[in-house]
């Protein structure tokens, strides 16, 4: 499910994004054209090669590939599990 905009595209219901030695899923992303940057909302889990990781929020420039992640309550911590 998406809606989209000149500038932005949303995506709903568990969105998967795959590319080589790294998975990203979460429920909602928006990719914002203006700004370049993609953002992964609620439920969001990274898998990489060595790295498993939770978090709320990740924010990922386009351009740059500058990657921010967050948890929305500051008392909570982002989840980095190793998987070798």
């Amino acid at each position: 499910l998406s809606s989209s905009s000149a500038a932005s595209d949303v995506y709903k219901r568990q969105v998967i994004v795959i590319y080589p030695g790294h998975k990203i899923t979460g429920e909602y992303l928006d990719f914002s054209f203006l700004n370049n940057l993609g953002t992964f909302t609620e439920n969001v889990v990274y898998t990489g090669e060595k790295t498993n990781l939770f978090a709320d929020k990740i924010e990922m420039n386009l351009t740059t590939k500058d990657t921010k992640i967050f948890m929305n309550d500051n008392e909570k911590k982002v989840l980095i599990e190793g998987t070798k």
